[in-house]
């Protein structure tokens, strides 16, 4: 087979020899015997070529990539051995070849993982050095390497076109739950509202009417920031918006390249909140955050302008890392790039930081933090709900779907981060699969903790900006949703907790009860675990919700919220610094007669004297876990003036607020040591008290 032309910057020795291998004149694999792991090596195969010192160095000056590649990495060693003397003339004997792992069950197969280079000059001088080899996802070398790099270039039309959309179409055809879910049939709506997309100088509003034939659309998830939001969409500008259009070069960049992704991907139509919204007409807002979940479910895909911080910043910029560089950039660098290749020196990555490759992509849990969306509310159901994603990122283009919801790097397989798809766990419909309410119960604390972890630049839409989520889980944990919390696990979920958070506010009630982790600006988790069985010490009697708007069911509450339990109250005293840290265990003390060691978290900085404990369930295993028996509770004081008012629709006259939770437990440990029989008699005597002390009727609001 004929080569090609010889490209201007590689000299023809290195085309007619090393890079004939990409054409198929040469793909003999390095070998070695087992006996000589571990020794110094003795090669066969590769391919192997001479040429004198003085031509070679010619050609690295001269612009040749492969020969400035091993100028860059071995002249330094040839130039230490004849360090008293000018460098002799010699003929310089270089062997190469692709290399199986080095580990003798982790095989190379087909795919060029490392290189081995041997450069012999003359008698004097003996080198060799490994290097991995790395092509970006795009290149058509990354089919032939084991390694890929991060697409720098997010914006490129082929990577869009050649990458990012057989990636989509792929998911779309082979993964059989992205079908389901991305499929609209005759009962589905669209939309209110979309951008069509066809003019890309000029967009404008469609009313949809529900319906539009084969009408497919792409969703935008995107941080609006604290600018003036001029371009939003309002009952003033609706009309000469659908009739006119807007502008393109009028909109935040954002937007605009919002719009080049719909359409270099082949779309006609887009949908993002500030454009398809009517933003200053209440009624129109609560109708299409009540259809959130429809919307980025069915949406065909969903942009995810991760990167920016606000509307204005866009998204499609070039992502470089300092790790990578061109040959031409200088010598003595740990990565070079030549022609479709990059190389990494092996050994100088193995003696650096970490012992790894760095291939200019942080950590999963830095790459989370750095992508804008990953920190907001309102984005977390955009995201969970969507299909399948694309993940502009800080450093790179990533994909996600609800088969792999894990976000890739295009063509790698690590995890970036990990917000789970939600129909791992939840089927389509009540009646598909066998999913099991513990899993789907768990996944929902798992977003809960995540949420609130998030940032609201409205604390009072904690509720609202989780309702499409909220409103997946009601058909397997509902119907009754109280403020965050499921009816049907009650006492579970009332054992909730903060942690404390450097933007923490304190607690404000007016937007949510007090036993509702809603009424808190901090990151809450659980006490117990969902597959715990708690033997109920208190019963809950009655509830009282009013929505704020009844469309939205699973939205904000109005004030006044309240629950009713048949409970025991232990009266207690508290012996420390409310909330000064976040975990600790705690003294109480019963009529200053009875200590109690239990562990205690409070939610709030109140400075509270006068508290109580009002046990809600008893666990009692038989397996050997940390506690084997435990009882659970809430810490409650007497409700502020203020929150007493607003439930005044209760005939109760005493009102109780959450303000912590609390458990008390016995270790396995006790039960097999003597010396620990007052711990295990304590627990047995306040288990009794808990058992023994009259329940009453307990409003907390």
């Amino acid at each position: 087979m004929a080569l090609p032309p010889r490209p201007p910057n590689i000299c023809a020795l290195a085309w007619e020899g090393i890079f004939a291998a990409r054409f198929g004149h040469w793909h003999d694999t390095m070998k070695t015997t087992d006996e000589e792991r571990g020794k110094p090596r003795h090669w066969t195969g590769g391919y192997t070529y001479s040429v004198s010192s003085v031509v070679w160095l010619e050609c690295a000056l001269s612009g040749c990539l492969w020969c400035r590649f091993l100028e860059d990495h071995f002249l330094k060693d040839i130039n230490s051995r004849f360090s008293d003397m000018p460098i002799p003339d010699r003929t310089v004997d270089v062997r190469v070849g692709s290399c199986a792992s080095r580990s003798k069950t982790k095989p190379l197969g087909k795919l060029l993982n490392w290189l081995n280079v041997i450069l012999n000059y003359g008698e004097e001088v003996q080198c060799e050095k490994d290097f991995w080899v790395s092509a970006y996802a795009d290149d058509h070398a990354a089919a032939y390497v084991d390694r890929v790099l991060p697409i720098p270039y997010v914006g490129a039309p082929h990577v869009l076109e050649r990458v990012a959309k057989v990636w989509m179409e792929d998911c779309a055809q082979q993964h059989e739950v992205c079908r389901g879910l991305g499929t609209m049939d005759s009962t589905d709506r669209l939309p209110t509202r979309l951008i069509d997309c066809s003019d890309p100088h000029r967009v404008r509003i469609i009313e949809t009417k529900g319906k539009m034939d084969g009408a497919r659309y792409v969703a935008l998830s995107y941080v609006w920031g604290t600018g003036s939001q001029a371009h939003r969409t309002t009952i003033a500008n609706l009309s000469t918006r659908t009739r006119d259009g807007i502008a393109t070069e009028t909109l935040p960049q954002t937007i605009r390249d919002a719009i080049y992704v719909t359409r270099t991907l082949g779309f006609r139509f887009l949908w993002l909140d500030s454009l398809c919204i009517i933003q200053d007409s209440l009624e129109d807002k609560h109708r299409e955050v009540a259809s959130m979940a429809r919307i980025y479910r069915h949406a065909y895909l969903t942009i995810d302008a991760a990167s920016a911080a606000s509307v204005e910043e866009g998204f499609l910029q070039d992502r470089r890392s300092s790790q990578r560089r061109d040959a031409a950039d200088g010598a003595g660098e740990t990565e070079v790039r030549m022609g479709n290749l990059c190389f990494t020196s092996i050994r100088e990555v193995e003696e650096g930081p970490g012992s790894r490759v760095d291939h200019g992509c942080d950590s999963d849990d830095e790459e989370e933090l750095k992508n804008e969306t990953g920190r907001r509310g309102w984005c977390m159901q955009e995201i969970l709900l969507s299909t399948r994603s694309l993940v502009f990122g800080e450093n790179t283009l990533s994909v996600k779907c609800q088969t792999h919801p894990s976000a890739h790097h295009v063509g790698l397989d690590w995890g970036l981060y990990d917000v789970r798809g939600l129909y791992d766990v939840i089927p389509v419909s009540p009646d598909s699969g066998k999913w099991k309410k513990t899993r789907i119960h768990e996944r929902w604390r798992e977003i809960v903790q995540d949420y609130t972890e998030r940032l609201l630049s409205f604390p009072p839409d904690k509720l609202l900006a989780c309702a499409a989520i909220s409103e997946v889980f009601a058909p397997h944990l509902g119907p009754h949703y109280l403020a965050g919390l499921w009816r049907s696990t009650l006492l579970l979920d009332l054992l909730w907790h903060t942690f404390g958070h450097p933007l923490a506010r304190p607690r404000e009630y007016p937007h949510a009860p007090s036993w509702s982790w809603a009424s808190t600006n901090r990151r809450v988790t659980f006490l117990t675990g969902v597959s715990v069985t708690l033997q109920p010490m208190a019963e809950a009697v009655n509830h009282s919700i009013t929505l704020q708007d009844s469309i939205l069911r699973f939205g904000p509450v109005q004030p006044g919220g309240y629950l009713v339990f048949r409970a025991a109250l232990l009266p207690c005293k508290w012996n420390g610094n409310v909330g000064k840290i976040e975990y600790q265990q705690l003294a109480f003390r019963f009529g200053c007669t009875y200590p109690f060691p239990g562990l205690c978290y409070f939610d709030d900085d109140a400075d509270l004297q006068d508290v109580f404990l009002m046990p809600l369930g008893h666990r009692k295993d038989k397996s050997y876990s940390v506690f084997e028996d435990r009882v659970y509770g809430l810490l409650v004081a007497q409700a502020e003036w203020s929150i007493r008012q607003s439930a005044q629709s209760y005939h109760q006259s005493q009102f109780y607020q959450k303000v912590g939770v609390w458990s008390y437990g016995v270790s396995p440990v006790w039960r097999r040591r003597s010396d620990d029989a007052e711990g295990l008699s304590d627990f047995n005597a306040f288990l009794c008290m808990c058992q023994d002390v009259p329940k009453a009727e307990i409003v907390l609001v």
